[in-house]
């Protein structure tokens, strides 16, 4: 049953919530932390049935989950007691940073041995079992066997560039799969390695981070040129530039700045990103960088230009038009009247 008020702390290692939570059901995660709150506390009424009533879920997902974490290898299921079934068994809680230790921190220290030789380098690293995985992995992809040389090669990658086993793989996935590299393919991987390496990018969680901003960024780069007329295949190096200034370093929202841009190519037979920069720069100096701000400063703009036109559209008279001269005598009444005058 669920405690009234519990005043107790459970701790959840940092490991788990930076690089598996993100990447985990949502669900999951619930039945992760709640089985770790009844380990930690040596709660009796431990069991999948308490769990799945407490998150309101099916034992059967309650055990999904279960096996997803076992995969991830945080935890490990035994069903050895007599009356363990499918749905009933026990569960063990592994260290998340002895396990990281194991994969990053060991391999460095037998690598920096210098009186091993690259072969016993070698032969110490595939005794762990990710390491051993990940060469499969990569010569999965190769479609051929990978040499010593080239083994040792790869290890290289993880002692210098400190990235995780699963980031590895990845690198040599793009060079073989997406980009269709063959020759000198080691160091094309490499390539991709040192990049993430300067981006920050060591794990699994931080790459999905960074795909999803990369994503983004794209995608608003193409909108900001469809609303300037700007053919996305030759994007200028300029657009490309201010845009990531407004996304990255300004840090607008997407709905700010494609309202500013729509906007602001409205106003103008002849949209450039100079124009439409500075309006960004307008908008901000007088205070906030939203579109409720932007569209204060659109119809600010708008009442100025309508007063401006009218006050243009009314006509100046000059001194001559004001001037009350008397019409001239028609020529012919002139004569007429002169005749009849000389007739009396």
């Amino acid at each position: 049953s669920r405690p009234t008020v519990d005043f107790g702390q459970t701790a959840i290692e940092n490991i788990f919530i930076n690089d598996f939570m993100p990447n985990a059901n949502g669900e999951y995660v619930k039945v992760y932390l709640l089985g770790h709150y009844f380990a930690s506390t040596n709660s009796n009424d431990a069991s999948n049935e308490t769990i799945a009533q407490f998150l309101s879920m099916s034992i059967k997902d309650v055990v999904k989950a279960w096996q997803y974490w076992e995969r991830q290898g945080i935890i490990a299921i035994n069903r050895n007691a007599a009356n363990h079934s499918d749905h009933q068994f026990d569960i063990a809680f592994f260290s998340i940073r002895e396990k990281y230790v194991k994969e990053r921190i060991e391999l460095p220290k037998i690598d920096k041995e210098k009186s091993l030789k690259p072969s016993e380098k070698l032969i110490a690293a595939i005794s762990n079992p990710h390491i051993r995985r990940m060469f499969e992995d990569i010569e999965f992809y190769a479609r051929r066997p990978l040499t010593p040389q080239e083994k040792v090669k790869v290890l290289e990658f993880i002692e210098v560039y400190h990235m995780d086993v699963d980031m590895v793989v990845k690198a040599f996935y793009i060079t073989f799969e997406e980009r269709q590299i063959r020759e000198n393919f080691i160091s094309y991987a490499e390539g991709i390695v040192k990049n993430w390496r300067d981006e920050r990018i060591f794990s699994s969680a931080t790459y999905k981070k960074s795909k999803a901003a990369d994503n983004a960024h794209y995608q608003l780069l193409r909108d900001v040129c469809r609303a300037m007329g700007i053919n996305q295949r030759q994007i200028p190096s300029e657009v490309s530039a201010t845009v990531a200034e407004w996304f990255d370093q300004k840090g607008y929202q997407t709905d700010y700045i494609l309202y500013v841009v729509k906007e602001a190519t409205k106003r103008t037979n002849n949209p450039n990103i100079n124009y439409i920069n500075s309006i960004f720069k307008s908008i901000a100096e007088a205070g906030e960088t939203t579109k409720n701000a932007a569209k204060h400063y659109f119809e600010n703009k708008q009442i100025v230009k309508k007063n401006t036109k009218s006050q243009g559209n009314k006509v100046q008279r000059t001194k001559f038009q004001n001037f009350n001269h008397r019409a001239t005598p028609n020529l012919d009444d002139v004569i007429k009247k002169k005749a009849n005058k000389n007739n009396r």
